[in-house]
């Protein structure tokens, strides 16, 4: 359902002519890194066959996101029963900005955090957790690779694996040794192909604002139905959190550090338009999913779902985007 509700969401894309699809469909930035550059160049050769790789390659991270956040949920039991509710306001929140649709840094980065944030909530009650926090580290690091500032989550890895298990020194060190992981691996590889001066290309400077232009009126609009389910999740998660399971309160408390994080990190290097906002799609979607669920007001989760829809489909139609 949640493969077919995209699918929909974001037809117009795929009926993009060959040569804009292939333009539009992704985003190249100076700020972004080496290894997004690198991946950029080894397919180059696809995307002159298929020129609508990228828009496929987008939306198949978008999917796979909603996939994996709704399994996480669902099989930690971090709702009362099992929904696809946080797939389904994934899907919707990233048809409301273009630049959530196109093949990005921060998109790659977007999974790559999801990814983490699955390791290192099992360590919670996991016989080997120093696999997974090892795990999360080397994920955290070579999200890195593709989008420095991602280098400030390690600070929410740090906080997490704090709150999900009690202090020992090993498994904080677990955590910073995986993140340099690939880094030692990558630079033995420059080493042993004689690209060593590639080194000093790794770092890029850090830079703090927002780029984001003057906006349509539709945008106010795409706004509201973001905040407002927003707003609603977190009321819903306050109210329920005394009748939480411990881990089930520290999972949510955890998604919301999560946006906090990603937001900040929108802020740095950010570039014209949207596309640094990405990050903050699943941690959005997960609290819209408990809203949805938890709602006091039945009609609530219908209305806020055809009335988003709509609006899409009406932004899609006037051409607004």
């Amino acid at each position: 359902m949640i493969f077919i509700l995209g699918l929909l969401l974001k037809l117009p894309w795929f009926f993009l002519p060959a040569a804009q699809n292939s333009k539009q469909a992704v985003v190249i930035r100076r700020q972004d890194g080496f290894l997004y550059d690198q991946l950029l160049r080894f397919l180059e050769p696809v995307v002159a066959v298929f020129p609508s790789f990228f828009a496929m390659a987008a939306f198949l991270l978008l999917f796979w996101q909603a996939y994996l956040l709704t399994n996480f949920i669902n099989n930690q039991r971090l709702v009362s029963r099992a929904n696809y509710l946080p797939g389904m306001a994934l899907m919707l929140v990233s048809s409301f900005i273009p630049e959530f649709n196109y093949l990005s840094a921060p998109l790659i980065v977007s999974f790559l955090f999801l990814l983490s944030f699955i390791f290192i909530f099992k360590a919670h009650n996991h016989p080997n957790a120093k696999g997974l926090i090892f795990n999360c580290g080397m994920v955290l690091g070579v999200a890195t690779m593709f989008f420095q500032p991602s280098v400030f989550f390690l600070a929410w890895g740090l906080l997490a694996l704090g709150i999900l298990r009690p202090f020992r020194i090993n498994e904080w060190l677990l955590l910073l040794l995986g993140f340099f992981t690939p880094y030692y691996f990558y630079l033995i590889y420059l080493f042993l192909t004689n690209q060593w001066p590639l080194v000093y290309t790794m770092l890029e400077p850090f830079s703090v604002g927002i780029h984001l232009g003057k906006q349509r009126l539709w945008f106010a609009g795409a706004l509201f139905l973001t905040i407002l389910p927003l707003l609603a999740g977190i009321y819903a998660i306050n109210a329920l959190s005394s009748k939480m399971l411990i881990q089930v309160r520290k999972g949510w408390i955890l998604f919301l550090l999560y946006f906090v994080a990603a937001v900040g990190i929108a802020f740095v290097n950010p570039g014209p338009g949207f596309t640094n906002w990405v990050l903050v799609l699943v941690p959005c979607a997960a609290v819209h999913g408990f809203g949805y669920m938890n709602s006091e007001v039945r009609l609530y989760p219908v209305i806020a779902f055809w009335l988003t829809v709509g609006y899409i489909i009406a932004i899609e139609i006037a051409g607004f985007r």
